[in-house]
């Protein structure tokens, strides 16, 4: 209690703030697990990421969308889920016709290296998905073997 009577409540307020912010941090990445869980069932799941940088599909116009959220593989295909907004994107496993790593997306630089899937859309054309996930070799990786080379 010495701590307090000197007088160092600022230390107290930040390491309150700084707590809350981590537990707030939890309780929304388990948001997103608990909605993945309900959407598919465990056992289906090959891999997800979350915090995964999504930038929209070239055939949407306009300019990169920064959206971040929940990317799922599933043995059907792949599924993306916005953190906060009401986004999502469905890619079927069958339409995937590549994966490749580029550092521009809908004519803009991206300063980085992002993941393109390429796939072909509900429309017959030819389209891609740009983002940017954790660990993004092992997403290609899995992508090629699940749905590139059966």
């Amino acid at each position: 209690m010495d701590f307090l009577k000197a007088g160092n409540y600022e230390s107290l307020v930040f390491g309150v703030l700084f707590m809350g912010a981590v537990f707030l941090i939890a309780y929304i990445r388990n948001l997103e697990a608990r909605r993945i869980r309900n959407k598919f069932n465990e056992k289906d799941i090959l891999l997800s990421s979350f915090g995964v940088q999504y930038y929209g599909v070239e055939s949407e116009p306009g300019k990169p969308l920064k959206s971040t959220g929940a990317l799922v593989l599933t043995q059907e295909g792949i599924f993306y889920r916005a953190k906060f907004l009401n986004r999502a994107l469905e890619i079927s496993g069958d339409k995937i016709t590549s994966i490749t790593a580029v550092n521009t997306f809908k004519q803009k630089n991206m300063y980085q290296k992002i993941v393109a899937v390429n796939f072909i859309n509900e429309k017959g054309d030819r389209d891609r998905a740009g983002f940017r996930i954790p660990y993004p070799e092992r997403w290609s990786q899995a992508i090629t073997k699940v749905f590139l080379l059966s």
